[in-house]
């Protein structure tokens, strides 16, 4: 009679440790509050614009949009223009070779930040990810009413798991990295105009 043997499966460290994890049940623990700070003066849309200017950004503020299409016209002759908002036209889609060469992209922001000039632009509001870096010009076109002071009050807005992805863009791309030289559209646009719309 031939028998058979049995083998017996040892665990190994990795396993035990991952079976011990699982099997763990821990109480739910509520995250802490984030206390709202207060703004550092008592107009933070001035003191938003301001910083954006310090940023080396060109504000427009308007009540209408017409001056925004006559903004964008105004510089089709630089390059190639691409606009992730519907009505202002330049909207076909671009495939990835031809971002290359893309000199003006216009997006929407959703939330603009007064201490530190920064704008939350959501996923959902581009066509393309790389539409807030790759092109050599931006302009952000942001409602009037969507600023708040500082990014304790901005992060109680944002929800980038909506759309699995988010950024805050703040000024024109700069760095200064090498020899202490400023060097404009080092990681992205040159510059950026952002169109306050009332």
């Amino acid at each position: 009679m031939i028998g058979t043997r049995k083998t017996i499966h040892k665990m190994t460290a990795k396993e035990k440790i991952l079976g011990n994890i699982k099997e763990l049940q821990l109480p739910s623990k509520a995250m802490p509050m984030v206390p709202i700070f207060e703004g550092l003066s008592d107009d933070k849309h001035s003191f938003f614009f301001e910083t954006l200017e310090t940023l080396g950004v060109e504000v427009i503020i308007s009540e209408d949009k017409t001056e925004l299409s006559k903004l964008v016209a105004s510089r089709e002759e630089e390059g190639p223009v691409y606009s992730s908002i519907q009505e202002l036209g330049y909207t076909d889609t671009l495939e990835n070779t031809e971002m290359a060469d893309l000199n003006l992209s216009v997006i929407e922001g959703e939330l603009g930040v007064a201490e530190n000039g920064a704008i939350w632009v959501e996923g959902d509001a581009l066509t393309q990810r790389a539409l807030t870096a790759i092109a050599s010009h931006l302009i952000i076109v942001l409602p009037y009413q969507k600023v708040v002071w500082n990014m304790h009050e901005a992060y109680t807005y944002v929800e980038p798991r909506q759309s699995g992805y988010g950024v805050f863009i703040s000024g024109p791309s700069k760095t200064a990295d090498i020899e202490q030289s400023l060097v404009k559209g080092a990681h992205g646009a040159k510059s950026l105009t952002v169109f306050i719309q009332k």
